[in-house]
């Protein structure tokens, strides 16, 4: 499927991909809404200092990138879905790196690190990358956060059914989250059903809302 490296608000890349419409995240800017949904309403909203977070949709990295580079005093084991990798020669060209001052050989070392085996990226930072949908996806460890980075409903609507949200529940540890760009009522009215605690958060820059759901009781 064709994508095309695009400019957002903020300066930093995103892809469109024309078959869908669809970008792989807002216009308003990438890593400003990467950094407000995942890292401020994510990682550093949890009080574990070893962490274990599922991502769903590697994609461009950029949430992986963001969580490496503001890990702080945690330490985290980072396993990430996707089943449709982008090809070297569009991560080569990202400017993320550059943005958040990081570094262009560990942004590359993200994307390139083996498949299906977990690799140490720094003393903090251990990633697992599989190729592998959600709905296939078996896991014997729980998570403490799930970053929910799926394409939007109207998109991907097969990512945003009960079962998909079920099975995110019982991924998750006991006083767990996930979190998500999306607020859309239809959503949240799924999340509450299958036992989520349904959180409404101040959204990133072009959204009023996001969403966190806790994973309360036993």
């Amino acid at each position: 499927m064709k994508k095309e490296i695009i400019l957002t608000k903020d300066g930093s890349h995103s892809l469109f991909v024309p078959n869908l419409n669809e970008t792989y995240h807002s216009i308003h800017g990438s890593i400003s809404e990467g950094l407000h949904v995942f890292i401020k309403n994510g990682i550093h909203s949890h009080s574990k200092k070893n962490i274990n977070i599922l991502e769903i949709g590697f994609g461009t990295g950029l949430n992986t990138l963001l969580t490496l580079e503001n890990i702080q005093d945690k330490k985290v084991h980072y396993t990430t879905l996707e089943p449709f990798p982008i090809s070297e020669y569009i991560y080569s060209k990202l400017n993320f790196h550059t943005l958040t001052n990081s570094d262009s050989d560990t942004f590359l070392e993200l994307h390139t690190s083996d498949w299906e085996k977990e690799v140490s990226i720094s003393e903090k930072f251990t990633l697992f990358k599989t190729q592998t949908r959600l709905q296939n996806f078996i896991s014997e460890k729980k998570f403490d956060i799930i970053y929910f980075d799926a394409f939007s409903p109207e998109t991907q609507s097969e990512m945003w059914t009960i079962e998909v949200f079920k099975k995110c529940f019982n991924l998750l540890n006991k006083d767990g989250f996930l979190v998500t760009y999306c607020a859309k009522g239809i959503f949240r009215r799924t999340l509450k059903s299958v036992g989520f605690e349904v959180i409404s958060l101040d959204g990133p820059p072009g959204k009023r809302q996001m969403t966190r759901a806790n994973k309360k009781g036993s």
